[in-house]
């Protein structure tokens, strides 16, 4: 019913209407004679947690990784920042970065794979947290959950750290295509300063594809649209807009309409 929610972006009110309103529906998902009221509905969603949503999550990435649409070969790795809906949500944290507006609220880590710009994992911190220190944790887990063979792993220059470099290189034997920060360089190295420029085209045309995934996923799946607080209730969230995105994919699949793995509207209008 959560899942069911997520895809078509109704609210708490407009899913329990409309697995009420329809007895075919609430069969197939597990209803037998009456449905769920709304403050049930929420409450056995609370007590459910994080696990179920994440498992269910990767269980959809890996069907996609068995009909090889999704390869893992080259992965890009990046966050973005979602704002709170209270001002006074205990779990949530304040986040500045140099010219823009501070925002309080909570980050969403993303792990993508770069053939068909499709999330294989997803993680949520406080937004103070650094990218440095989630990003080669969710790289790993989800190489090594998929068992992918990485060739290349795309990221931006947050991620140019000591630990990531040897995650990539050591243990997944992969090229690191990591952003550097040309203000790093210093007045010693300004003779290297073109090959540097060079570098930074190399890595940034692959790394616009998360960006815009991320504009992708809170245009039209409404992950901007997050009503609630702590990071509990924020993760399920996440989760639930990401297991909508991927089951968009993995439905486009099946209908052999790769042109509309991130169309939820014309997925969701096909069916």
């Amino acid at each position: 019913m959560a899942v069911i929610q997520a895809v078509w972006r109704k609210s708490y009110e407009q899913i329990v209407d409309y697995v009420s309103c329809h007895p075919e529906l609430a069969r197939q998902i597990g209803f037998s004679g009456h449905t769920i009221s709304k403050g049930r509905y929420w409450e056995r969603r609370q007590a459910l947690g994080i696990l179920p949503f994440l498992f269910f999550f990767l269980g959809l990435v890996g069907q996609l990784v068995r009909l090889g649409v999704i390869t893992g070969k080259e992965l890009i790795v990046d966050s973005t920042l979602l704002k709170a809906w209270y001002s006074n949500d205990p779990d949530a944290t304040w986040q500045k970065y140099a010219g823009k507006k501070a925002l309080f609220g909570y980050k969403v880590h993303t792990v993508l794979c770069h053939q068909t710009d499709l999330p294989v994992f997803v993680w949520v911190t406080a937004a103070h947290v650094h990218d440095s220190q989630v990003g080669w944790l969710i790289l790993l887990f989800a190489a090594l959950w998929y068992g992918f063979r990485v060739l290349v792993v795309y990221a931006d220059a947050a991620y140019f750290d000591g630990k990531m470099f040897k995650i990539v290189h050591t243990v997944l034997h992969a090229h690191p295509a990591i952003h550097y920060n040309l203000r790093r360089a210093g007045k010693r190295k300004l003779a290297t300063l073109f090959f540097l420029e060079q570098w930074q085209r190399l890595v940034t045309a692959p790394r616009t594809a998360i960006e815009r995934h991320f504009a992708w996923m809170k245009r039209y799946f409404g992950l901007k649209d997050f009503q609630g607080c702590t990071l509990l209730r924020t993760t399920q969230f996440v989760l639930l807009t990401y297991i909508a995105a991927v089951a968009i994919a993995l439905a486009a699949h099946r209908y052999q309409r790769p042109d509309l793995y991130r169309r939820r509207s014309m997925v969701l209008a096909h069916l």
